[in-house]
């Protein structure tokens, strides 16, 4: 601040003093009062710039304690650092000065015993973090994560007490003012008494006045220096008014040197001018809010700001305070502390980055369980009152294990290894398992299984996790077979290197083997043959052969080969080849790279199948014209279907007629053969319109839909209520599930059913049809049926008819099959055939059971 346009110059009161005898007591008293307030003033707002940087150094403290460069420092050193002791030193200097400037306040000096006491908790939870640091465990890290959150907890408690103190200090500024205008106040009433003593004291105020001026500018030279050496920039402005007596800008007054350590600008550059447009925090009439309202209200005004110098962010957090007719602005650079949380906010977004990909993993690791062919298993162990481990709990086992015991995952989770599986403690299985948790060391180990009456070898590998094993099995029963037959292949092997070159012939393939470090290969006889020339009749290279390719195959063949050394990966690729005579041939070849003294080799097999290139052609034009027979085919089937029904037809009405009109007259035989004649055409009509309906029924339909078996069922009880009256027949149902499938065909499914239940009925008791339903585990369908799903949907007709002799139970699904005389029950036998094409359509099975004169049963499965 420039206390001399405040204070003015000596000449000044020596003017005044002339201008004091002039104008009476009532110029000398005012002039007195004036400068005592005004050193009063200053001696107040030292003392609260001393406070205000006291506690902005104690919240600085405060914001070291929690940047991670500073506890990086501290949790490198060894413990009682010098890090940590000097940080102890700077928070005591910090106390004692907060004790000397707040003496004349009983509540600030208690609340400094509470800062006090919290600090010295503080450097005890920086000491404990470092202590915590130094251990070693696999709880270090929570222990330290739980010291951090406990020196947090007592930054904010310290903080908390800090603004109350600053908020009391505000509260005194203000009483500090009202009662400078009581003062004011009294001035005039003391007016007429002090103007008796003016001519007497004046001398004395003269004097006074100097010493008093002298003490101020020592008081100015010490708030210099303070100002000087703070580490916030302290500036003071004062208002510049338009014309309607609106504040537009600020003028620099005073400014610290620390405008210039951080913004470049030098103090006594920029005094007397204006900040708006030039000053770094207030660019804009829009950043000038914060100044006008404290001025305006005459309020302490808290704002941020960032801005950048240098192409540098940085941040400042700013006070400002309404002074003696101006505005002291207060910022504090605050960079640290933004970048503090912006590092902190990009560590918590990797966070949550890290454990989505935990997530990811976690999800990996499932499809991982699903898709490898081994078994997994973990095992939890169950202990005795001895700490002695007795069985072990099935905490986890991938869909592999089905493969083995039939058993799902979820079947046997959670349940002990003697319930499920108890011939692992009759053998040394139990023995491993334990021998791996208790010694904390992988064990591997092999036990045969006997899987319908076949003994299979499994390897497994026990590894311990906490308090329970992994357990991870493999199928070697393969290896084990391939092992017993190493010495007799061994033995056969110079017979089948002989009949390998045979093969080779008879199969048009050969063999090569190409070393990479030289481009020079070796190839089988047979490949010499293949390309028309002898055996060893010229030096085969990776260029030599290239020479060989089709000259339009040549750029594919190149792209191959240089991807396949660049992935160390070849895949199966065909080419043409040109040989010796001319000819072209289709090469396929494959092979895989391998080691071979050292050196890098492929090896791989080279086939020709011109051959099999020029007959896929000939089967592809083969299918064209299939399909275009097929067809003709559906086409002529339509026409057939027609064609052979109208005759019926015309036989029928013919027939019809002649009853109409010579019915009367014809003979009992004529009767008799006209009856024959009518039952023939109606049951070959029955018999073309079924195997129709079986033609219809495509396997390829994928046309499914959700179907509710409960609606299926009441349409064909409602189609077939007629001949359910008839038979005086109770059809009972359990509730049906909902299934994907076609529609009609279902419904056809159910009418064929239940009409053979209807016609094979026992005519000495109540016709009683039952459908049942329950929905089954895939290893309790047939094993005659080869299942593709895990749980399917059992479906059974029963009923009390005839029945038939089990022995039957395959043949009656046959077309044209009957097992009763077409004079006893009417009917084609194609009926439970469209049956079983249907539910086999579902990728379904059905089945039948029979007792004859007890009734039958039809079970069929759909998938789930």
């Amino acid at each position: 601040m420039d206390f001399k346009r405040i204070y003015r110059s000596s000449k000044f009161y020596v003017i005044l003093l002339i201008v004091a005898v002039g104008l009476l007591l009532f110029a000398t008293s005012m002039a007195y009062k004036q400068m005592m307030l005004t050193q009063k003033s200053a001696e107040i707002m030292l003392h609260t710039l001393h406070v205000y940087n006291a506690l902005g150094d104690l919240g600085t403290h405060c914001t070291k304690a929690e940047s991670e460069e500073f506890r990086k420092d501290l949790l490198k050193s060894t413990p009682f650092s010098s890090v940590l002791e000097s940080y102890k030193a700077e928070g005591r200097a910090i106390i004692d000065t907060l004790r000397v400037l707040t003496e004349d306040s009983s509540l600030q000096k208690l609340r400094l015993k509470l800062l006090s006491d919290l600090l010295d908790k503080l450097n005890d939870d920086l000491l404990s973090l470092d202590v915590v640091n130094q251990q070693k465990g696999k709880k270090t890290f929570q222990a330290l994560e739980l010291q951090k959150i406990e020196i947090s907890k007592t930054l904010n408690d310290i903080r908390t007490i800090r603004d109350r103190m600053l908020a009391d200090e505000k509260r005194f500024m203000h009483n500090r003012k009202a009662n400078y205008i009581l003062h004011k106040t009294l001035t005039p009433a003391l007016l007429l008494g002090m103007a008796f003593f003016a001519l007497v004291v004046f001398v004395i105020s003269f004097f006074r006045i100097y010493f008093t001026k002298i003490k101020v500018r020592k008081s100015e030279a010490f708030l210099k220096s303070v100002l000087a050496n703070t580490d916030n920039i302290v500036n003071y402005y004062e208002p510049v008014f338009n014309k309607n007596n609106e504040i537009t800008n600020f003028k620099i007054l005073y400014a610290n040197d620390c405008n210039h350590d951080y913004l470049g600008l030098k103090p006594d550059e920029i005094l007397d001018k204006t900040i708006l447009g030039m000053y770094p925090l207030h660019r804009s009439y829009e950043e000038l809010k914060e100044l006008i309202q404290s001025y305006n209200e005459q309020s302490k005004v808290i704002f941020n700001r960032e801005i950048i110098i240098d192409d540098k962010k940085m941040w400042f957090h700013s006070l400002a305070t309404p002074l003696n007719g101006g505005i002291l602005v207060t910022s504090r650079n605050s960079t640290p502390e933004e970048e503090a949380k912006k590092i902190e906010l990009t560590l918590k977004k990797r966070l949550e980055n890290q454990n989505l990909k935990l997530l990811d993993n976690r999800a990996f690791l499932t499809n991982i369980f699903k898709s490898i062919s081994d078994i997994v298993m973990h095992f939890k162990s169950i202990r005795d009152e001895n700490d002695k481990i007795i069985d072990f709990e099935i905490l986890f086992t991938n869909e592999r294990i089905s493969t083995i015991t039939r058993d799902t995952a979820e079947e046997i989770k959670n349940k002990k290894v003697s319930d499920i599986y108890p011939n692992l403690f009759k053998s040394s299985v139990f023995e491993y398992l334990v021998h791996a948790i208790e010694n904390d060391k992988p064990i591997e180990y092999e036990v045969p299984f006997n899987i319908g009456g076949r003994n299979y070898w499994f390897h497994a590998t026990a590894i311990k996790l906490g308090d329970g094993v992994t357990v991870t099995i493999r199928d070697i029963t393969d290896e084990k077979e391939k092992a017993d037959k190493i010495i007799q292949l061994n033995e056969e092997l110079v017979i089948q290197n002989s009949i390998l070159t045979d093969a080779e012939h008879i199969a048009k393939t050969g063999s090569f083997i190409w070393y990479l470090d030289n481009g020079t290969a070796e190839i089988s006889d047979n490949f010499y043959y293949m390309l028309g020339y002898a055996p060893k009749e010229f030096e085969v290279t990776y260029e030599r052969y290239r020479r060989f390719v089709h000259p339009d195959d040549l750029d594919e063949f190149d792209k191959n080969e240089q991807k396949a050394l660049k992935e160390s990966y070849t895949e199966e690729t065909t080419y043409r080849v040109i040989t010796k005579q001319g000819a072209i041939k289709y090469f396929k070849t494959n092979g895989q790279f391998t080691l071979k003294k050292g050196n890098k080799v492929m090896i791989g097999v080279v086939q020709d199948v011109t051959q099999t290139i020029e007959a896929e052609e000939r089967l592809l034009k083969s299918n064209v014209a299939l399909k275009n027979s097929n067809a003709e085919l559906e086409s002529f089937s339509r026409i057939a279907s027609h064609d052979l029904q109208e005759p019926l037809r015309k036989i029928q009405l013919f027939v019809l007629r002649i009853e109409d009109l010579d019915g009367n007259t014809l003979s009992d035989k004529s009767k008799e053969y006209f009856r024959k004649v009518t039952n023939a055409a109606t049951r070959m009509q029955s018999l073309i319109q079924n195997l129709l309906a079986y033609s219809r029924i495509d396997s390829s339909k994928k046309d499914f839909e959700k179907v509710d078996l409960n609606q299926v069922l009441n349409k064909v009880k409602d189609d077939l209520v007629t001949a359910i009256n008839d038979s005086n027949a109770e059809v009972v149902s359990d509730k049906l599930p909902k299934i994907k499938g076609v529609v009609f065909q279902i419904e056809q499914l159910f009418t064929n059913i239940i009409s053979n239940a209807l016609k094979y009925r026992n005519m000495s008791e109540p016709t009683k049809i039952q459908i049942k339903y329950k929905k089954v585990n895939a290893k309790d369908v047939p094993s005659l049926f080869k299942t593709s799903k895990k749980f399917y949907h059992k479906i059974s007709f029963l009923d009390n008819g005839i029945g038939f002799d089990s022995q039957h139970a395959e043949k009656i699904f046959e077309v044209f099959q009957r097992l009763h005389q077409k004079t006893e029950y009417s009917g084609t036998g194609i009926g439970l055939a469209i049956c079983k094409k249907i539910v086999e359509n579902h990728n379904g099975y059905i089945l039948a059971k029979g007792s004859t004169g007890i009734g039958a049963e039809f079970v069929v499965y759909l998938p789930v």
